[in-house]
């Protein structure tokens, strides 16, 4: 039986994963034994990106990996069984049975790494990465049954940047997308436990008044006669790619939801052995989200969704789908993280459930 103290460990490590805009979309349920329950939270899911949900999968995917690996740590078996009831609760992702191992269980070392991982937007990115490192990044995908496709190289990073330009530069030319991506930045507080501050952001501070003003969409839409869109890809992408010596495209088998939650895991226990190998990481969620086909946004832009889709399957040669690029290198300890809710704030309650 899962001490409450255990309980708590394992969630508090759960609540350390990362997502899309610092939410974190879940909602747990111990049922006094030995399971832990893991549901959608719907009041912060299914917006903008979301609409198929994946974003919440993804980040789902993470939390779990992260409460597997914590109840390792504690002397726990864990077994998951993924949408235990589907057809009835669509948003009931997970449960997970912690059982006390009949033998020692080998401590994880990713375990230390819970807490260390998060996400960088600084550049440049300093390297070169070793092969032995890049080596246990893709051992740490093909854990969960993905792939990790390597770019260490200018010609071999010059195939996949325009697909991440153009997903990113949609970002800021659909008034939808525009307006989910600002509602999350806190430009007032500078420790929310949900959003982010504008300081994690890496904004070169004379940018930042700039930044604050084109989250307007009046502003934004004008600033995109003007080119505006193709700047921001070209500094938020090619830029920062450019001056990073690696970029990996985790790669899932198909677009179902159980494989885009497999997909989560992997992502996170990647970051995960990043942090643990002192990686600095920032992802590119736009065009692997994209491609899986769940998006609908104002219908002149939904031809350079489509093409950004098309590529994206050429680049993984119709093979499964790109889930999430990866920007890696080494940097200094970020300064600025995002904080996360209390604990009691994803417990599934009679108000939330």
């Amino acid at each position: 039986m899962l001490s409450q103290q255990d309980v708590n460990a394992i969630i508090e490590a759960a609540i350390f994963a990362p997502s899309a805009d610092n939410s974190l979309p879940f909602l747990f349920d111990y049922d006094g034994q030995n399971t832990i329950k893991f549901f959608t939270d719907e009041t912060r899911s299914g917006k903008a990106t979301d609409q198929g949900f994946a974003l919440s999968d993804i980040a789902l995917g993470a939390v779990l990996e992260n409460a597997i690996i914590k109840g390792s740590s504690l002397g726990y078996d864990c077994d998951i069984q993924y949408f235990p009831d589907i057809e009835h609760q669509p948003r009931h992702i997970a449960n997970v049975t912690f059982t006390k191992a009949a033998t020692p269980i080998q401590p994880n070392p990713l375990v230390q790494a819970i807490t260390e991982r998060c996400t960088d937007r600084r550049f440049p990115f300093k390297g070169p990465v070793q092969q032995e490192v890049i080596t246990r990044l893709q051992q740490a995908a093909e854990f969960h049954q993905c792939e990790l496709a390597i770019y260490d190289n200018k010609a071999s990073k010059q195939k996949v940047l325009p697909v991440i330009q153009k997903a990113e530069t949609i970002r800021f030319e659909s008034q939808l997308l525009h307006q989910e991506l600002f509602s999350t930045v806190d430009f007032e507080n500078p420790t929310p436990a949900e959003g982010m501050p504008v300081s994690t952001l890496a904004i070169e501070a004379p940018a930042r008044p700039f930044f604050k003003l084109m989250s307007k969409w009046k502003y934004m839409n004008f600033f995109n006669k003007l080119g505006g869109s193709k700047m921001l890809g070209l500094r938020s992408v090619k830029v920062p790619i450019a001056f990073s010596p690696l970029l990996v495209l985790l790669k899932i088998p198909s677009n179902s939801r159980r494989d885009v939650i497999r997909g989560g895991q992997a992502l996170q226990r990647i970051w995960l052995q990043a942090a643990a190998d002192k990686l600095a990481v920032q992802p590119y969620a736009a065009p692997g989200v994209f491609s899986l086909g769940h998006l609908q946004i104002e219908e002149p832009l939904m031809p350079r969704l489509a093409a950004v889709q098309q590529e994206m399957a050429n680049i993984v040669e119709n093979k499964g789908y790109g889930l999430m690029f990866l920007r890696m290198g080494y940097n200094s300890p970020v300064t600025n993280r995002t904080l996360r809710r209390p604990l009691e704030s994803y417990r599934m309650t009679q108000s939330n459930s």
